[in-house]
């Protein structure tokens, strides 16, 4: 069970999407990644998880969660459709599902001078990147869709 001394929370722009990450330890030892993919360049994001912690994630209007797949199709990225704003990318295998999070939509984000490390991950095929996924991403231990 994580720390609940490291406890995150986090969501789009309106606050109709919103989560709460639990984590085993502290963001400057989980650290950031920066994915080159042109999603996730395009939007500047920074991402982060944590497999030995849970994310809780809730949905106040089903209406307005945007599920975009793009690529190999294995990920669901979540997009807020009132304020645009991408939260994290979501993977479900065998009624489990992990995620890892977008570190600018904490309601307390990291500096934006916090060191990055980038990664390419377009030369893995689909098995390799569904289990490197399940191993580094944060699963997710409820998710409500209101």
């Amino acid at each position: 069970m994580s720390d609940p001394g490291h406890r995150f929370e986090g969501g789009c722009h309106c606050g109709n999407l919103a989560y709460v990450f639990r984590a085993s330890t502290g963001l400057d030892v989980l650290g950031l990644r920066a994915c080159l993919c042109s999603f996730c360049r395009s939007h500047g994001a920074r991402t982060t998880s944590d497999p030995c912690g849970t994310v809780q994630l809730s949905v106040r209007d089903g209406k307005k969660l945007h599920r975009y797949r793009f690529g190999l199709k294995s990920a669901d990225f979540l997009l807020c459709r009132d304020c645009g704003v991408y939260i994290g990318a979501l993977i479900e295998d065998g009624g489990e599902m992990w995620i890892t999070i977008n570190a600018n939509s904490l309601r307390e984000t990291p500096p934006l001078d916090s060191p990055l490390t980038a990664h390419e991950y377009g030369a893995e095929d689909l098995p390799s990147r569904m289990a490197r996924r399940k191993q580094k991403w944060t699963p997710v231990a409820e998710m409500k869709i209101g």
